[in-house]
């Protein structure tokens, strides 16, 4: 029976709130609630697995006290006076710059990371179950959605997905090529039946988001993009057209790059590590990462570089199961009907191909399995441009998904063909598809356990909290230092300036040289040693020595106050304090 159209729409969005709550609901079961709450960022002071949340915590408080200028991504209160772009703070500038307009009605400490995981994981669950469903536009109401919550669930227990919420929030955003893919399938499939497809402004809209959420999201979105225009030309005859489809993705990237100033600002973008930060071989079923969590309950951690951390692709024990059983299930089915097989490779091979490209980029020209490792020379001026997404390893995303969809595709299908009754074939891919599921939450149970400890944890006192940093007043906050500094410390004490309403000279930026930042440091710690220091600068050093000779110098100054608090040693004059 085929359904209108109308309804096949309701079903859709069905599908998409059934995927939705899924994610809503292990988010909830990972972290509780504790993380919603806008006006509390203790949780954030203790840092997450590293202190990467720490960077994009001060990169939003920062800019939210900084000017409006062009591009509207400059934040003028980091490194200090020249400035920086809120792109290379990794701290999501559409959602930084949404918040900043409202600035004015936000209470004094407002973080939204909590509540911008919590949608991730919900547009996860979204996206999943619209791709585990997309084809199936018959059948009953009770089936449909439980296929959709299932595969919705499935996508949500990645746990790409879980190693990155939190520790790298803006790499959470993994729905961005997930829709990307689903939106592709969906053009391709009309292209095929002849039909006008109706999702072409997508491609301009993922791009453009992708871009000021996380450029590394950029390259798969744009392969979708690229991959759309190919079935343009293959199926539809129209090359020009899909050059202008893929074309029209690349200006609206542009065009957001140049708003977040990713592009054009005026930043040097660092091109090295490429190589370093891959892959490794065993990444699909090596349950190793950051912060010594238990990702497998089954599965033993395995030997990898230990730059490689940044390229966890573990996969999880169901969809390695879901998938090897797929692959075996393809290869029976190969010698029964060897022209369905064809068909596959002539639908597929386009997406196969963009695959292959992602996975040999995520590995490398440094290929390693386990210790081993085989270096293949490429040029300078390769490895230089591949150096702009020297994290090679998150590349890995988009080919997991699309294993996880030909799991899920030839599960249903290999439903359908044994069981020709629909009503059967339906509820054995449910049953199967729950299975998988179940395991693989099962795999992950022990991690999700140590997640919801972490959260229960004491925060721990820092410079942030310490009663005599609350109220440095206004001006800038001057880092003076002698030895290079913990990334920790330099990012809480670029917090505390923001949460102070102070700009600094602290750079906390992933990209880019600021001289004139460093010039000024330097400067400020001639004058202080010659008895000279600015009354509206707040003045920090780690150097015990430095600190000595500010109070040998300022001991008997009444218009200045010295205190060390968390390794930090302060000069705070009192027009500043």
């Amino acid at each position: 029976m085929t359904i209108p159209q109308h309804k096949n729409r309701i079903r859709t969005l069905a599908a998409a709130l059934a995927g939705a709550a899924a994610g809503v609901a292990i988010f909830f079961w990972l972290y509780g609630a504790m993380t919603l709450d806008v006006t509390s960022d203790a949780w954030i002071l203790n840092g997450y697995d590293e202190t990467d949340i720490l960077q994009h915590y001060a990169g939003w408080v920062l800019f939210r006290n900084s000017h409006w200028a062009l591009p509207p991504g400059l934040c003028d209160t980091l490194a200090w006076p020249q400035g920086t772009m809120i792109a290379y703070t990794d701290s999501l500038p559409w959602v930084s710059m949404a918040f900043k307009l409202l600035r004015g009605a936000l209470p004094s400490t407002f973080q939204w990371f909590g509540w911008y995981t919590l949608f991730c994981f919900a547009m996860q669950g979204a996206a999943g179950a619209l791709l585990c469903t997309r084809g199936a536009k018959s059948g009953g109401w009770g089936g449909h959605l439980a296929f959709a919550a299932l595969g919705g669930l499935l996508f949500v227990c990645l746990p790409t997905l879980w190693e990155r919420a939190f520790r790298h929030v803006a790499l959470a955003s993994q729905y961005l090529f997930l829709f990307a893919l689903y939106f592709y399938l969906e053009y391709r499939a009309a292209l095929a039946q002849g039909r006008r497809p109706r999702w072409g402004w997508v491609f301009a809209a993922l791009p453009f988001a992708a871009v000021g959420i996380h450029p590394y999201f950029l390259p798969p979105v744009m392969l979708c993009t690229l991959l759309a225009g190919i079935e343009l030309w293959r199926a539809a005859k129209r090359p020009l057209a899909g050059a202008g489809l893929f074309g029209g993705g690349l200006l609206a990237a542009l065009a957001g790059a140049w708003l977040t100033g990713a592009v054009g600002g005026g930043v040097e973008v660092s091109r090295h590590g490429y190589g370093e930060i891959s892959m490794n071989l065993n990444a699909l079923f090596n349950p190793s990462s950051r912060g010594g969590y238990t990702w497998s309950r089954l599965l033993p951690q395995q030997a990898q570089n230990p730059s490689q951390y940044d390229g966890f692709n573990y996969l999880g024990l169901g969809v390695l199961a879901l998938v090897a059983s797929a692959l075996l299930y393809s290869v029976w089915r190969t010698a029964r009907c060897p022209a369905d097989t064809a068909a596959w490779w002539r639908r597929n091979g386009p997406l196969f191909a963009a695959c292959a490209f992602l996975t040999l980029f995520a590995v490398t020209n440094n290929i390693t399995f386990g210790s081993w490792t085989l270096s293949i020379p490429i040029p300078q001026a390769l490895t230089d441009l591949c150096g702009i997404f020297r994290s090679s390893g998150r590349m890995f995303y988009l080919v997991a998904a699309c294993m996880v969809l030909f799991g899920v595709y030839t599960l249903r299908g290999a439903c359908a063909w044994s069981h020709p009754a629909a009503g059967r074939g339906r509820a054995l891919a449910c049953g199967l598809l729950a299975v998988v599921c179940a395991v693989q939450l099962w795999d992950l149970s022990a991690v999700a356990a140590q997640k919801r400890a972490l959260f229960a944890q004491e925060p721990a006192p820092n410079v942030v909290t310490a009663a005599e940093t609350q109220t440095l007043g206004a001006g800038h906050i001057r880092l003076l230092a002698a030895s290079p500094l913990r990334e920790d410390r330099t990012r809480r004490l670029a917090i505390l300036a923001g949460k102070q309403g102070l700009a600094t000279n602290i750079s906390i930026a992933v990209s880019g040289q600021y001289p004139a930042a460093e010039a000024l440091a330097l400067q400020a710690g001639e004058q202080l040693l010659a008895g000279q220091y600015d009354p509206e600068t707040v003045y920090v050093t780690t150097d015990g020595a430095q600190y000595e000779q500010w109070q040998s110098i300022y001991a008997g100054d009444p218009g200045v106050t010295l205190f060390v608090t968390d390794s930090c040693y302060f000069l705070v004059p009192q027009a500043a304090g």
